[in-house]
């Protein structure tokens, strides 16, 4: 199935596809495209999907103190 939806809220997209008949857990391929004037952000996209947050709970491995010369602004 090859269908091109256009200019859908992204609140509403879920609403859109199950009105197409896509079934729940069906798997499928994504192309998103912002028409606002201003597209977010890469950061702001990966911040709100929370993909990194992980990394919040690994150790840091290197301190100032692992720096073989410091820089100076």
């Amino acid at each position: 199935m090859r269908q091109i939806l256009n200019d859908i809220e992204a609140g509403k997209v879920t609403d859109e596809l199950r009105r197409r008949g896509v079934r729940p857990g069906q798997r499928l391929r994504v192309v998103v495209e912002s028409i606002e004037a201003e597209a977010p952000s890469l950061t702001g996209m990966n911040a709100a999907g929370r993909a990194f947050d992980w990394l919040a709970e690994e150790p840091d491995l290197y301190t100032d103190a692992d720096l073989v010369e410091r820089f100076r602004q």
